[in-house]
């Protein structure tokens, strides 16, 4: 209980950095003016050959340092600027996918923006990036209409890549309960913090109090652009959403006290995100999973 208020105390004093990121704690124009450096290299797929560990900064719920390949926790790149990839799908079409967040190829300003719905049929979708530079695949799906905000990227054929999240492990399924009170819950999710990737990848904790709705989760630590579309990650390994805005969460289970839910990042559950994707693009999706670390 001691090192579970540890971690609560320390995310919130982390917290008062992150208020002070963008709300959209995604979308970031490159900071370096085309390419952003991350490692390269290739993730076999199946992954856990393939694992690396940041390393971790004493003392606080947080590691730096980037992994090479294609993975849950990647810097992606399209022309509007770079987020971070979450979760690996193999689709019954035969086809592979990976997300990110809807508003990494959807959204223009003002902030919090609907922009709606897409499906772009193979060979017209727009281009996927990885760290690199170098084309990884193009736009199958993507939604930014509150509470969704998700987009699967249709991964070419001779890519190589791996469904492990760096540091953390996992997914080892999908946690798509809902568990109400004020109990906090410890989150983990690794991203590209500015969108530079490489040594400035990272993995952090949340807390949340709960998770009592279906589509969203309010959490509260730090986050900045270029992490939207990450993976989060429970303590058990399960993907539980993408990681999406950052500033004042407010949901309307606020007022009751037995499903308090606020903080100041804003979580999109996956489970709803790919359910409303498979009746979309008229195929099943299976979350690709890799053991926790």
């Amino acid at each position: 209980m001691k090192r579970l208020r540890l971690v609560v105390l320390l995310a919130v004093a982390l917290a008062s950095l992150g208020v002070a990121s963008p709300a959209r704690a995604g979308l970031l124009d490159s900071l370096l003016g085309g390419s952003s450096s991350d490692d390269t290299g290739s993730a076999e797929g199946g992954g856990a050959e393939t694992a690396c560990q940041p390393l971790a900064v004493p003392g606080l719920p947080l590691g730096l340092g980037g992994c090479p390949g294609v993975h849950p926790g990647a810097l992606i790149q399209t022309d509007n600027g770079a987020c971070t990839l979450n979760f690996l799908f193999a689709g019954a079409d035969g086809d592979r996918y990976i997300g990110t967040a809807g508003h990494c190829v959807l959204a223009t300003l003002p902030v919090g923006q609907n922009n709606g719905e897409e499906v772009f049929d193979e060979g017209e979708g727009p281009e996927a990036r990885g760290g690199d530079g170098e084309r990884i695949g193009e736009f199958a799906y993507a939604i930014q209409e509150v509470p969704k905000d998700f987009a699967l990227i249709r991964l070419d054929p001779d890519v190589e890549v791996s469904p492990q999240v760096p540091q953390f492990g996992g997914p080892t399924g999908v946690n798509d309960e809902i568990t109400r009170g004020t109990s906090p819950v410890v989150l983990n999710n690794f991203g590209n913090s500015l969108g530079i990737g490489g040594p400035l990848a990272n993995g952090k904790s949340f807390v949340a109090f709960g998770l009592p709705d279906r589509d969203v989760v309010a959490a509260t630590g730090l986050a900045l652009p270029g992490d939207s579309g990450g993976p989060v990650l429970d303590e058990q390994g399960r993907a539980v959403g993408v990681l999406v805005n950052v500033g004042p969460q407010l949901s309307d289970t606020l007022l009751s006290l037995e499903n308090a839910d606020f903080g100041l990042i804003g979580i999109t559950r996956i489970a709803p995100q790919v359910e409303r994707a498979e009746d979309v693009l008229g195929t099943d999706l299976t979350l690709q999973t890799a053991p926790r670390l």
